[in-house]
C-alpha cells in the first residue's frame, strides 16, 4: 500500500516541475536569432552573419588538451571561409533548450557533423530589440 502514495507523490512533484518551467514570450526570438545567424553562418560559411550577433566583447571558450582555450568573437568570425561546407547535406543542427529570464537567456545547441559532434552553450542578452550572444562555451566530441 505504501507504493501508491509514493508513486502519487512522484507524479505530483513531476507535474509541479513541468508547471514551474514556463516558456518566456521571448523564447521564439532567442531561437530565431540563433537559427537566422548562427546556423545560417555555419551552413553558408558566411561569418559576416555573426557580426553584430556576437558582441565585440564576447568570448568563446573550450577545453583542449586539458587546458582552457579562449578566442574573441572577431577571431571566431574570421575563421569562416565564405563557402558552404562540402559535407553540408550531412550536417544537422538543433536548439536543444533555451531558458529566458527578462533580458538574459541561455541556450544549448548541438551541431552534428560527420566525424565530430559539438555541444554549444550560449549566454545571450537582449540589447535594444535584438538578442546577442555574449559568450559561447563548447564541447567537441569525435564521432
Amino acid at each position: 500500500m505504501r507504493t501508491i502514495p509514493s508513486a502519487l507523490a512522484l507524479v505530483v512533484l513531476a507535474l509541479c516541475a513541468v508547471a514551474a518551467r514556463q516558456t518566456s514570450p521571448e523564447d521564439p526570438a532567442v531561437r530565431k536569432a540563433i537559427a537566422d545567424h548562427y546556423f545560417k553562418a555555419h551552413s553558408t560559411g558566411n561569418g559576416e552573419l555573426l557580426r553584430g550577433m556576437f558582441v565585440d566583447e564576447g568570448r568563446m571558450m573550450w577545453v583542449q588538451d586539458g587546458g582552457l582555450r579562449v578566442r574573441t568573437s572577431a577571431e571566431f568570425i574570421a575563421g569562416f571561409n565564405g563557402q558552404p561546407p562540402r559535407d553540408e547535406a550531412k550536417r544537422k543542427r538543433r536548439i536543444v533548450m533555451t531558458d529566458v529570464t527578462g533580458d538574459t537567456a541561455i541556450a544549448k545547441v548541438e551541431l552534428d557533423h560527420p566525424g565530430v559532434f559539438f555541444t554549444d552553450y550560449f549566454t545571450l542578452h537582449k540589447i535594444g530589440d535584438e538578442w546577442k550572444i555574449v559568450h559561447k562555451s563548447y564541447h567537441r566530441r569525435p564521432q
